[in-house]
């Protein structure tokens, strides 16, 4: 398979729009034009790679589209030369680079992960430890808007084969919520699961009064306030179960929230953590200690939702909160045969060969904004 030690010799950075083509709308915004950044790595024997990283929304995460591509015109440049192979030394070099930036990190690490698959002719999900299945659950977003509407879009949801409901709250009068969540559970069918999600947008006397008034309600409550000192501080008052989202950032802050109790499960992002690499370490920990958590990201196309679908294969079914893909939002495939897509509420392992399983065509993507080369 060529050179026994290969180096990154180019890097393209690519800026890709993936607007919503249907209304998403959260607490505090809604989805309208996201621009994907996609990362295209080349060995030294040719071998092209791609990771990708895409914010939704400014309320998703603290980065910006804007300020990854700014951040990847730092960490682009420093890895050129470096053995892609060497995991660990290509996050300890974008590491002494930039501080934080995770975002932008994993989107390198993403493309490594990618390149190592088709260098040694496996795929992803079998270098993360082996996929227990070929079709990893899903969930899908009900987002904020009238509980009449939500109930139709609850149903509906279902009758496609959606087993995992999200529901959107937040940002409006606290009655409007308990309202849309109990219109909700009116069509909730027998074996679907619901999580009512407000990305940080109650505060804690809401969060609590939320969850007394639907006592006899199952769901989840994924995180409903903004701060760990304030999920802490309603962890005991409150009736649900905790699922940490935007809180969740690393494992030490993770592992201290499942040692004290305050987290039943997380909705984990490839992205917040800084790639696959990072995520591998939290999911053996969320094995470890029986957490559920689930693998997608903010937003984006068939290789961000590659990389969260093949973290998901890794996991037995009854740990795993779900493999999210924004593509029925945008409608765009890369790869318009093997890239992800939800059929019957479940997503298939993508096929087209090692690495993602993604077969992405030379121009995809247009013209890169950022070309680094090794010229060495």
């Amino acid at each position: 398979m060529g050179r026994m030690t290969p180096t990154i010799d180019e890097i393209r950075i690519y800026k890709v729009p993936l607007p919503a083509k249907t209304l998403y709308n959260m607490s505090s915004s809604a989805v309208v034009t996201p621009e994907s950044t996609i990362v295209e790595l080349i060995d030294s024997d040719g071998i092209i790679a791609y990771g990708e990283v895409c914010m939704a929304t400014p309320q998703a995460q603290d980065a910006t589209n804007e300020s990854i591509r700014s951040a990847l015109s730092l960490l682009a440049p420093s890895v050129i030369g470096a053995n892609p192979m060497n995991l660990d030394s290509i996050i300890t070099t974008m590491n002494s680079v930039l501080k934080g930036e995770n975002e932008a990190k994993a989107a390198i690490d993403i493309a490594c992960w990618d390149l190592i698959g088709k260098r040694l002719g496996k795929s992803v999900a079998e270098l993360l430890g082996g996929n227990m299945t070929n079709e990893v659950i899903t969930y899908h977003v009900v987002g904020i808007t009238s509980p009449e509407s939500a109930a139709a879009e609850a149903g509906r949801l279902q009758s496609d084969g959606i087993s995992r409901l999200q529901l959107k709250a937040g940002g409006r009068p606290i009655e409007e919520d308990i309202a849309s969540i109990k219109a909700v559970t009116e069509v909730i069918k027998i074996g679907s699961t619901l999580d009512v999600d407000t990305n940080r947008g109650w505060t804690e006397s809401e969060a609590i009064r939320v969850s007394v008034a639907c006592s006899d309600i199952n769901f989840g409550l994924e995180q409903p306030c903004a701060t760990k000192e304030e999920l802490s501080r309603i962890k005991p008052r409150i009736l649900h179960p905790l699922i940490i989202d935007e809180s969740a950032t690393d494992i030490t802050t993770i592992s201290k929230m499942v040692f004290s109790e305050i987290a039943d499960g997380f909705g984990m992002k490839i992205s917040r953590v800084g790639g696959l690499t990072p995520m591998k370490v939290i999911r053996d920990f969320c094995l470890e200690t029986r957490t559920p958590m689930s693998s997608d990201d903010a937003w984006g196309g068939d290789i961000i939702g590659a990389a969260g679908v093949a973290l998901g294969s890794t996991m037995p079914n009854h740990l795993n909160r779900g493999a999210w893909l924004a593509h029925p939002y945008h409608q765009v495939h890369y790869d318009p045969i093997n890239g992800p897509r939800i059929e019957n509420g479940v997503i298939r392992l993508p096929k087209g060969g090692p690495g993602l399983g993604l077969v992405i065509e030379k121009g995809t993507f247009g013209d890169p904004e950022q070309i680094y080369e090794n010229n060495n």
